[in-house]
Formats: C-alpha cells, sequence, structure tokens
C-alpha cells in the first residue's frame, strides 16, 4: 500500500492572482467540478437564444482573493442570476461567498449557492437570495444530473428572468448505463474488457479518455464495454451494474472512477466478476504539473487513485489522461480530459497480458513471491512491521498449491535460513 505522509494544505495557498478575462453576462455560474459547467454549458447551447447569455467558470482559478474581487467587480454589476454549486462547504470558499452575497445585495441579482454532494448547509441557504425550495430545487436539478435535467435548470432560471420558458421538476436519471460511444464488437471468443467511468463526465461529454482506450483494447483483439455509474458506492449503481457483470463476465475491468468502491460489508460489486480489475487514472492535474513533480500525480490523485483504490485489490496502472483547457471555450473556462496516446497503450498491453496470463493452466504460470530485505541490517530481511513473513509466505504457498500450481514444500521453519544464505 502506498501511504502519504500527514499534510496540511489550504485551498488558496500558493494560488495565483489571475482575470479570467471574461464578459458580463445575464446568468454566472460557478463550480469546482469540470463537469457540472460543461453539461450546463452543453445544455446552454443546445438552447440557443431560448437562454440569456451564460458564463461559466471553475471556483480552482478564483481561489485567490485578488481574484474574486477582480471577477466581482467585473462580472457583479451587470448580472441578474448568480449560481454556485460548491463542494466540501461554506469554508472551501468562504471569501468568495461572502463577497459574492455582498454584491448581490448592493446589486440586486438573485444569488444561488447550492452544496456541490448531498448534504445541506444552513451556512450557504443564509448567503443566498433564493427560499429554501427554490434553492433544494436547483439543488436537486445538479444531483440528479444529465442533459433534460441541467436544460429544465436553465428553462427554470430563464423563467426568474423574465423569459417566457416552461420549466418541470428534476427528475432522476439511472445510476448505470452502457456509454455507447465506448462500446467496441469482436467475435464471439475475444477477450472481453469493461470500463467503468463516471457518470458525470459522459453527461459532460468529456469522454476521450474512455473512448481511446476502448480503441486500443479493440485493437489488441477485445470486445469492449463500458458503463457509466454515479459511483460504485451507489445501492442504485450497484444494482444496476450487478447483473451486467454477471451477463458479461469480463476477463478483465478498466476502472476509472476514484476512491473505494467497498460497501459496509466490506465487498466492491466489481468484485462478483472474479476478474482482475486494473485502475487508470484519469488526472484532476495538468500534464506539466505532473512532469513537474518529483511525485508525479499530486496528493489528491494519489489518495484518490492509488491509495484508496488498493484496498480493493486493484492493480495500479497509468494516469491516461491530464486537464487541459478546452481550446474554444474562453467564456465557460472548460477544463477537459486531454489523452495521452503513450500511456493508454501501456494498460491496453497489459491488460492484454493478463489475460493471456487468466487463459494458461496454473501448472503453466511462472509466480514470483517477492519479500523486502535490507541488507544492511541484521536480521532485516523479509521484515514487516507486525507480520510473520516465513508464516505468511508458507500460507500463500498452501493456497497456491490448492490452486494446482506446482511449487515444491515450502517450509515456514527454514524458509528464511534458504533466502538469507542461498
Amino acid at each position: 500500500m502506498h501511504l502519504l505522509r500527514t499534510e496540511t494544505v489550504f485551498l488558496d495557498e500558493g494560488a495565483a492572482a489571475i482575470d479570467l478575462g471574461q464578459t458580463p453576462a445575464d446568468i454566472l455560474f460557478l463550480s469546482f467540478s469540470d463537469s457540472d459547467l460543461a453539461g450546463l454549458a452543453s445544455a446552454w447551447r443546445e438552447g440557443g437564444a431560448l437562454y440569456p447569455d451564460l458564463r461559466a467558470a471553475n471556483i480552482g482559478q478564483l481561489l485567490h482573493h485578488y481574484s474574486v474581487d477582480l471577477y466581482v467587480e467585473k462580472m457583479a454589476p451587470k448580472a441578474r442570476f448568480v449560481l454556485v454549486r460548491l463542494l466540501g462547504g461554506l469554508d472551501y470558499w468562504r471569501y468568495g461567498v461572502e463577497e459574492l452575497a455582498k454584491a448581490a445585495r448592493a446589486h440586486g441579482f438573485e444569488f444561488a449557492i447550492v452544496p456541490g454532494d448531498h448534504r445541506a448547509d444552513a451556512r450557504l441557504d443564509a448567503a443566498s437570495t433564493l427560499g429554501k425550495a427554490e434553492l433544494e430545487r436547483l439543488h436537486a436539478y445538479f444531483q440528479c444530473g444529465g442533459r433534460e435535467n441541467f436544460a429544465q435548470c436553465l428553462n427554470y432560471i430563464g423563467s426568474r428572468l423574465d423569459r417566457a420558458l416552461p420549466w418541470a421538476e428534476p427528475a432522476p436519471m439511472r445510476a448505470a448505463a452502457l456509454f455507447d460511444d465506448a462500446c467496441r464488437t469482436a467475435p464471439d471468443e475475444a477477450p472481453r474488457a469493461l470500463i467503468v467511468a463516471y457518470r458525470s463526465i459522459v453527461i459532460a461529454d468529456d469522454t476521450a479518455p474512455l473512448i481511446a482506450l476502448a480503441d486500443a483494447l479493440n485493437e489488441r483483439g477485445f470486445a469492449v464495454t463500458c458503463v457509466g455509474v454515479s459511483s460504485l458506492k451507489d445501492p442504485s449503481a450497484v444494482a444496476e451494474l450487478a447483473p451486467l457483470l454477471d451477463d458479461l463476465a469480463p476477463d478483465v475491468i478498466l476502472n476509472t472512477t476514484s476512491f473505494s468502491g467497498r460497501e459496509d460489508g466490506g465487498a466492491c460489486v466489481l468484485d462478483r466478476a472474479n476478474a482482475p480489475v486494473f485502475q487508470a487514472v484519469l488526472s484532476t492535474t495538468r500534464r506539466a504539473q505532473w512532469e513537474a513533480a518529483s511525485r508525479g500525480l499530486s496528493a489528491v490523485d494519489l489518495a484518490m487513485n492509488v491509495v484508496l483504490p488498493e484496498l480493493d485489490g486493484r492493480i495500479v496502472t497509468r494516469a491516461i489522461s491530464f486537464k487541459a483547457p478546452a481550446p474554444d471555450d474562453a467564456d465557460f473556462a472548460r477544463i477537459i480530459h486531454q489523452p495521452e496516446p503513450d500511456r493508454i497503450a501501456f494498460v491496453a498491453d497489459l491488460a492484454s497480458a493478463w489475460v493471456q496470463l487468466r487463459r494458461l493452466e496454473p501448472p503453466q504460470r511462472r509466480v514470483a513471491c517477492i519479500l523486502s530485505d535490507y541488507p544492511h541490517k541484521g536480521g532485516q530481511a523479509g521484515y514487516a512491521v507486525g507480520l510473520d513473513t516465513p508464516a505468511s509466505v508458507a500460507a500463500i504457498a498452501q493456497a497456491l498449491q490448492a490452486q494446482g500450481y506446482d511449487i515444491g514444500e515450502i517450509d515456514a521453519a527454514s524458509l528464511m535460513q534458504r533466502l538469507t544464505h542461498g
């Protein structure tokens, strides 16, 4: 397991003061989530002239107090409706909330700030100018997700800005559904791969890495199925994903969702496939940051995509994409996943190699058990705090023998003697 050293980092620590350079608009939308921003922007484009002008920006670009001041000074006087979806609560962007709340009272625009997760926050309600029922409706549009809910959210906001737009209440969408653009066919005898992704990036049309990974797997002979899920811990998603796993019986699973997927009982729904699960990382940082960092992935990416998934027994692979600005989205400051072809090829090759290994009979496989060694300290060969290494190796050997592996006799009592003296 990879363990992160303890660090205390504030969100605005080291943040640069920048001017987003956006022009004022009737509706302003701010969120930490690029999926939120992309989803609402896509719905706005599809609606065309139906809606008032919209500008969207990631709160991560407005962490410095001076950046907030520039944004509020330029955008607030001409705004008519400002919507903020804030992940983590008030303390994650207190200065921005307070300044927008003051500007709303000063300039008379409607201000709605809703949580970025399922938890209500009375402090956000107090900063808003809308009533509780209106805030809950706006919150639910994002919690339910999907193109239709984003469109209805814009319809509702437009109706408050003197546009004759009919709107509907938020409607839940499926917690798990196939993403057809990243599904690939192959002959019946071909190995089967399942790609698991967050439903949110499918909704936001931020799927270039998924499509590139599906293509790479298909080029190596795989039939590929891709599914978008709300979360591997969402009971609704689990209920829909379980029969898919049973019917598909994938040879390998490539998971791009973050965190651990273990439920309260200790199992993850992906376990039921009895197949190796590879963790492919959709990095939350830009490539330049990754290249410059001595540890590669950021602390956040390491926690979400390495440390916690390893608790589920996943095989960590590579970051297959990094964030980059969309070239034609200045007014929406959209940041998207940019696929890395060589790293995607590595993951596809790894998956193919595991399938070849899986299709060999146990006696044909070569298995190595690697122990730690500290040659400069006596008695440290195979040392592990709190563990009986020889007994553990013997137990593993017995389990392998029960599965048909021919590895000879392993005696815990003499193992260390044989290792240290040849």
